[in-house]
């Protein structure tokens, strides 16, 4: 190799492209089977009709950076991309749909299955166990299998967790299968933002991204529907989660025609299968944009060559692994999760007092969500992730606090009565209180009915029109998250990493995005007892207040760069 000329001006039209990376790179990086040319310079007044490729070749007088980004300006995203996003994002409609259903079926279950109040904190958290297992080890199977092996292997579990509940004959079956459908929903939460930003043009991919979210905002909405259509069949239960098998099966056929990611395939040394990738994801691109676009991937990979656990927490990655980590905890200890489920109180003051029309109200909800995460999947790439994230959290922490004081007024700050009759007519805090009901007309807080009785009651629940401000509250703070919060730390993860770790560092930010929703679930009712709903509504907003400072000081801008350019700001 010593005997190489380091001559530029030596460089024969037709020498490979390892000559340009020995130029730059060393001797360690030469590619033998690298075939791809390096233009000479240009004369004066010559065109790319001159040379003999007929492919038109970058301006020598920009550098790599700026031709990729010329290229990618012009880029559209194909029916290729889109086609492949859907089908992958289909895992995000069945986490969704999976995570959504079971408020609607648990009102069945708890009829057909004698179960404690622990036993149905089990069932209902049990899924979030199976997805913290599930995100963690999501990423070592990214980076060891790829991509799409692990959202094919996410289908496979969906349709056995969803077959297991189906046909559960007691509680244990049950959740058993609601483990199973969690490992699924952690995979699927972890590889599915992934696989869409390594297939995305740059100034598409927060689009892109989003699409995933907006498929498990329409998963919820879509669990709510099939709720409602079997609310009030015998086991309709059996159906709302067995159904969850067919779009499983869906993306099983659809992933035969969905290839590997392309920076997958760099990595796993497989540049011509990665071109042939990127040919149909930019099929209007000059040969040279494909040769800098893998020259650029295989860059980040001579740069580290480890990529073990113990990579993630060393410099460079140090801090993008704590922004990516920090931003799964403050989505869920803004308790935007918790509070919805509190909804339930919520809607039962503003009048919803059967169990059908509560559900509609939490479609509404789940509607809501949707419409403005499908406003923010127009919007992210044109404003950019980290001024929708400051914009929307300052209208998370003032719903927040506002919210708080609409429950002072609905429940005040009561304490806690030994029985419910204690409370008198005071319907707020009897509300608030599990175990009790409001009775009307006779206006007094009566222990809560049997649940069989409580599904067809029309005179139990209800405090006349003092939730109506709580409600309208609940749907603004719902908005807000779901433009910014409720998808950027998906997108913004999926983005951080240099290759060689992605899968790992991704896995790490979604264990603790499910671990801590695990923490508020179990933390929330014991602090609306010790603290008033208020008080942990104030205390939500203030771990918001303290988010929006950790993103100010540290979340970087990421839009408009290549997932390679983003490494450069940690550098």
């Amino acid at each position: 190799m010593s005997n190489i000329s380091t001559d530029s001006s030596q460089v024969d039209p037709g020498i490979s492209y390892r000559y340009k990376r020995l130029m730059n790179h060393g001797d360690d990086f030469i590619d033998e089977n690298d075939t791809r040319v390096v233009y000479p310079p240009k004369k004066p007044g010559s065109s790319s009709a001159d040379n003999n490729t007929g492919q038109e070749e970058p301006d020598p007088n920009q550098n790599d950076t700026s031709f990729l980004k010329d290229v990618e300006k012009n880029a559209k995203v194909t029916f290729f991309v889109y086609f492949s996003a859907i089908v992958v994002a289909i895992g995000g409609f069945l986490f969704g749909y999976d995570t959504g259903v079971i408020s609607s079926a648990m009102l069945l279950i708890e009829q057909d299955f004698s179960m404690t109040a622990f036993e149905k904190g089990m069932l209902v958290g049990a899924t979030t166990i199976g997805a913290f297992f599930g995100g963690l080890v999501a990423g070592l199977m990214s980076d060891t299998i790829g991509r799409r092996i692990t959202s094919i292997i996410a289908a496979f579990i969906f349709i056995g967790g969803a077959c297991i509940m189906a046909f559960a004959h007691n509680y244990a079956f049950l959740v058993v299968g609601r483990v199973v459908v969690g490992l699924g929903v952690g995979l699927a939460s972890m590889v599915v933002p992934i696989y869409i930003s390594e297939i995305s043009p740059r100034y598409f991919r927060g689009q892109l991204v989003t699409l995933n979210v907006l498929l498990i905002t329409g998963g919820q909405v879509i669990a709510y529907l099939i709720g409602i259509a079997f609310i009030e069949t015998g086991e309709g239960w059996r159906w709302m989660v067995g159904v969850s098998a067919f779009p499983a099966i869906i993306q099983l056929f659809g992933m035969a025609f969905v290839p590997e990611s392309p920076r997958y395939l760099v990595r796993n040394a497989k540049p011509e299968q990665a071109k042939n990738v990127l040919r149909r994801i930019y099929p209007n691109a000059p040969q040279t944009f494909l040769d800098e676009e893998i020259a650029a991937i295989q860059d980040t990979l001579v740069e580290v060559t480890t990529s073990s656990y113990a990579e993630l927490f060393r410099y460079p990655n140090t801090r993008p692994m704590i922004i990516a980590c920090g931003l799964q905890a403050i989505q869920q200890l803004s308790g935007f999760d918790t509070a919805m489920y509190y909804a339930g109180t919520i809607m039962k003051m503003a009048g919803f007092t059967t169990i059908k029309s509560a559900t509609i109200f939490a479609v509404l909800v789940a509607l809501t969500n949707f419409l403005m995460t499908a406003i923010a999947l127009y919007i992210i790439d044109k404003v950019g992730r980290r001024r929708i994230l400051l914009y929307t959290m300052i209208g998370m922490i003032a719903g927040l606090l506002i919210l708080g004081i609409s429950f002072i007024y609905i429940t005040g700050f009561v304490s806690r009565q030994d029985e419910c009759i204690d409370y008198g007519s005071r319907c707020g805090p009897c509300l608030n209180d599990h175990r009790c009901m409001f009775k009307l007309p006779e206006k007094v807080c009566v222990a809560r009915p049997p649940t069989h009785h409580l599904a067809t009651s029309e005179n139990y629940g209800t405090c006349p029109d003092e939730g109506q401000f709580g409600t309208y509250l609940a749907l603004m703070s719902l908005a807000t998250y779901a433009l910014g919060l409720g998808h950027c730390p998906w997108l913004i993860q999926s983005e951080l990493f240099p290759l060689n770790i992605r899968g790992r560092a991704t896995g790490i930010a979604t264990a603790t995005n499910w671990i801590c929703n695990l923490v508020v679930a179990v933390s929330f009712l014991p602090l609306t007892e010790l603290i008033t709903t208020t008080g942990t509504f104030w205390v939500y907003a203030l771990i918001m207040t303290l988010g929006w400072i950790f993103v100010f000081k540290f979340v970087p801008e990421t839009a408009g760069k290549s997932l390679e350019e983003v490494q450069t700001i940690f550098e």
